[in-house]
């Protein structure tokens, strides 16, 4: 039987001993333990410290605990610290994440709302750590626990991961199918719950789930473009006639990823959704779901790709316009999935008043905003005039 990986997050120096209890604890339950300081922590030579933890988290974590103590730890590019890094990477992977947070932090945090600029040296390395234990306890989605020793943990944990196989145990119960099916090995337990349930409005939960569920897993990636992190530059253009080309090259990528999603969304839907009175291919979802999210996490890969590029100074304004043509897709793409899902429960609790005739919209359509669209032409026209003439 394959072990569970359990991931274990936390500043390593004055954790040290919790680490050190939680280890055990894992390990002596028949579990993987993934901390830093094995040996046996997954790393890249070639990488920085910090891409190493956030691959360990995507590739092989699925559980994630997190420990806060009263240190943030050092800050990378982001401005984020490690153990900050390795969360959002846990939580845009959508696996169980466990929240653990020194008693002293959350008795001061009430003092820290209130006085922000006192003076909290003695107490914490950063106030960025009552940003972060604010931002964690704000998040109606993650559930945090307090602590005082490593024993308060572990004994939430045997709590926690029963409650966690137990509901793995009654969803498998059910799944009456094989286990090496790949479209149903990758569900979340909530897509897997609707799936076996089938119950009213099924096949419109499902296909909203899993969109979620997907495009959720894109959130690192989204971050890295709303923060504007750009690491290095892909493309280095200091020909400006080659810059012409290059320019209507990325555009016609751009487009051909817009036509590619409205073409998913128009024809597939349809499609998987079928006919009044025969079942939907709930497949055929979860395909256009993985579809969805992958061309999402595209277009934001042409978006830092193309506004990090190195060019001449004075073609920048024209790489800035450029790249902002794809920021009203990359808006609506992310809020569909939410939106929809609000809207649809919304008709389900309608319905449950007997109200009838509920339609709703799933169909989206992307378009370059024509704004946007025109700044960029008249630009470039204008560059394109003028390289050409020389």
């Amino acid at each position: 039987m394959k072990k569970i990986n359990i991931f274990v997050s936390s500043t390593c120096y004055d954790l040290s001993q919790i680490r050190s209890d939680l280890h055990d604890y894992i390990s002596d339950n028949g579990h993987s333990p993934i901390l830093s300081e094995l040996n046996s922590f997954p790393i890249n030579p070639y990488s920085k410290t910090v891409d190493s933890c956030i691959e360990a988290v995507k590739n092989n974590a699925d559980i994630f605990i997190l420990v806060i103590g009263n240190r943030y730890g050092s800050l990378v590019e982001t401005g984020k610290s490690i153990t900050n890094t390795e969360f959002l990477a846990a939580k845009s992977k959508g696996i169980p994440i466990y929240i653990f947070i020194d008693k002293r932090i959350l008795n001061i945090l009430p003092i820290w709302l209130k006085n922000k600029d006192g003076n909290y040296n003695e107490i914490v390395d950063s106030i960025k750590i009552f940003e972060f234990v604010n931002e964690l306890r704000s998040d109606l989605n993650l559930w945090t626990f307090e602590f005082e020793k490593a024993q308060d943990i572990i004994f939430t944990l045997k709590n926690q991961l029963s409650y966690l196989f137990k509901e793995s145990l009654t969803l498998s119960t059910k799944y009456k199918v094989k286990t090496n099916d790949f479209f149903l090995e990758n569900l979340s337990n909530e897509a897997l719950r609707i799936y076996l349930e089938k119950s009213d409005f099924y096949e419109s939960s499902f296909f909203y789930q899993t969109l979620i569920d997907e495009i959720k897993k894109k959130e690192s990636i989204k971050m890295e473009y709303d923060y504007q992190i750009y690491l290095d530059s892909k493309y280095v253009i200091y020909d400006n006639e080659k810059l012409i080309d290059w320019l209507r090259q990325r555009f016609s990528i751009l487009t051909n990823q817009i036509n590619s999603l409205n073409l998913l969304l128009h024809n597939a839907f349809t499609e998987f959704y079928g006919e009044d009175g025969i079942p939907a291919n709930l497949k055929g979802f979860y395909y256009l779901s993985v579809t969805y999210a992958k061309i999402f996490e595209s277009i934001i890969n042409w978006t830092i790709e193309t506004a990090s590029a190195s060019v001449n100074d004075e073609c920048k304004s024209l790489i800035s316009k450029l790249s902002l043509l794809s920021k009203n897709a990359i808006v609506n793409i992310w809020q569909f999935p939410f939106e929809q899902k609000d809207a649809f429960e919304k008709i389900k609790e309608r319905s449950k008043l007997g109200q009838t005739n509920l339609l709703l919209k799933s169909i989206l359509t992307i378009d370059i905003d024509s704004i946007a669209l025109n700044d960029y032409k008249i630009e470039f026209e204008k560059f394109s005039n003028l390289i050409l003439k020389k």
